[in-house]
């Protein structure tokens, strides 16, 4: 995301720790009495960051009674009558273009109702510039979440600052600004930025002329293993962001864009050639050896990690180890490791375009602290059986192309390679995605069900998971009857 001359300051208060749920709401209800019409909150985090219970607080404190407030995830919008004047509260995950949020009659609602929005980055060019910004992200303690808020429209000064006074289990500062003070960034704006699937939060910080680097937080305190696995592949001329500082829990990143392969594949074109230069930078990365200290990624940790399937899709724990045995040795003889190293999340969400650097460089890598050391086929399958976008038939076949051409790596065996590990990927994540539905609560994995089993479908067909067709032929299919009996086990 750009930042230009003519962008309004931001404005932003210290990051913030809310050591409890109570005190996320305390929060949502001291600022709540500082909102009146026409005012915009855009609450950005991850599933499960805290931005529902944030709403749910703010909305009771305006009703004045203990009244229910459900979730817009289906409905989109909820509409309220408070002492304040109208609220609406949206919810706009589901959306998959700006135009839907006009229809919705949410632009009009900005000018003249309170307006609670959660998955503001489906508004793009609409997000009101005088909306105040709040994101959240989880911490190491279950029931604890980080904050950070920022505006550029000077009226929620004292209105901001208000609220954190008069909170009664006001938030606390973190070590942030002590850090960005000891680097030289002390000052600068904070524009929050979307996250990741982990507890992992990200705020781009703006210095006067332009410069700009990224800021993770990481409420587990361990970014060593990012910042190594960074180094090894900055080191490889591999576009990973470099690290320019480091503490317990924080890391200060290149700024490497917004330029994301997955917004930008808008044609068959654009697509196969973004997707082509992933392919280059997997070749790259697979011509040296992978740090030894990585964990492997044997046959029988891969086998065992399709238990969820069995467990939280399908409720048939009594198939899993028929399933492991079976699956085993076809792993063993047609994806074994190799000595290269595996990113694991290599997809297009994870993927920049960087326009100024050429050749596999062009590829930025986002995502790769939970790297593996593995067989070279495994991230390209993660490339093009992406469970969240549909990949072009005639894409993943130049892709495959591409690598063998470039690796002179044997067709049938990795072609093999290739089917094995992506049903065994695609089992996993079926089974990661039911579990987050149905212990946690995050049924919207549950879209994603339908492609996944797609791609299982297809690769099963290669004669070599013959073995295993029996086993996957019992699974249900995510039809609407299956899914509404995971929905059925979700608290």
């Amino acid at each position: 995301m750009s930042n230009t001359a003519d962008s309004p300051a931001l404005s932003r208060c210290p990051a913030l720790t809310l050591p409890t749920p109570e005190a996320t709401a305390d929060l949502a209800r001291a600022l709540g009495a500082q909102l009146r019409p026409g005012d915009v909150l855009l609450l950005s985090g991850g599933i499960g960051a805290g931005k529902s219970h944030f709403c749910r607080a703010l909305i009771r404190s305006l009703l004045g009674e203990e009244e229910d407030v459900p979730s817009p995830t289906f409905t989109l919008v909820q509409e309220y009558d408070t002492p304040h004047g109208a609220l609406w509260h949206a919810d706009l995950y589901r959306l998959s273009h700006p135009d839907e949020v006009l229809e919705l009659g949410l632009a009009d609602a900005f000018t003249d109702a309170i307006c609670l929005v959660e998955w503001p980055d489906r508004l793009r060019d609409l997000a009101p510039e005088n909306a105040l910004k709040l994101h959240f992200s989880t911490t190491a303690e279950d029931s604890a979440r980080h904050l950070s808020l920022s505006w550029s429209d000077p009226h929620w000064d004292s209105r901001v600052h208000a609220a954190l006074s008069a909170a009664p289990d006001p938030a606390h500062a973190t070590t942030i600004d002590a850090f960005l003070h000891r680097v030289g960034w002390d000052g600068a704006l904070a524009e929050p930025l979307a996250g990741d699937a982990s507890g992992r939060s990200y705020s781009r910080l703006l210095r006067a002329g332009g410069e700009s680097a990224i800021l993770m937080q990481d409420p587990t305190g361990d970014t060593g293993l990012f910042a190594r696995i960074a180094r090894h592949l900055t080191a490889r001329n591999l576009s990973a962001p470099l690290v320019l500082a480091e503490a317990d829990g924080l890391l200060l990143l290149e700024d490497l864009g917004d330029a994301l392969f997955a917004r930008l594949a808008v044609t068959p074109e654009i697509e196969q050639r973004l997707y082509l230069t992933a392919v280059e930078a997997l070749v790259k990365l697979h011509a040296t050896p992978a740090p030894a200290t990585l964990p492997v990624a044997t046959p029988d940790h891969l086998a065992q990690a399709i238990d969820l399937a069995f467990c939280h899709y399908a409720q048939m724990p009594a198939l899993l180890a028929e399933a492991v045995d079976t699956f085993r040795p076809l792993l063993a003889e047609h994806a074994p490791p190799e000595d290269v190293m595996v990113l694991r999340d290599f997809h297009a969400e994870n993927l920049l375009l960087l326009e100024g650097r050429t050749g596999a460089a062009r590829a930025g890598l986002l995502d790769f602290q939970d790297a593996l050391m593995g067989n070279t086929a495994y991230d390209l399958v993660s490339l093009c059986r992406d469970v969240r976008r549909d990949v072009r038939p005639e894409t993943e076949a130049a892709c495959i192309q591409a690598y063998l051409d470039a690796t002179g790596a044997d067709p049938q065996a990795f072609r093999a390679a290739y089917a094995v590990l992506g049903v065994q990927r695609n089992l996993r994540i079926l089974g990661v995605f039911s579990r987050l539905a149905v212990t946690r609560g995050k049924t919207r994995y549950l879209e994603f069900l339908p492609r996944t089993w797609s791609h299982i479908q297809a690769q099963m067909m290669h004669p070599a998971l013959e073995p295993l067709r029996p086993i996957i032929s019992q699974l249900p299919p995510p039809d609407a009857p299956h899914i509404q009996s995971i929905l059925s086990r979700c608290p």
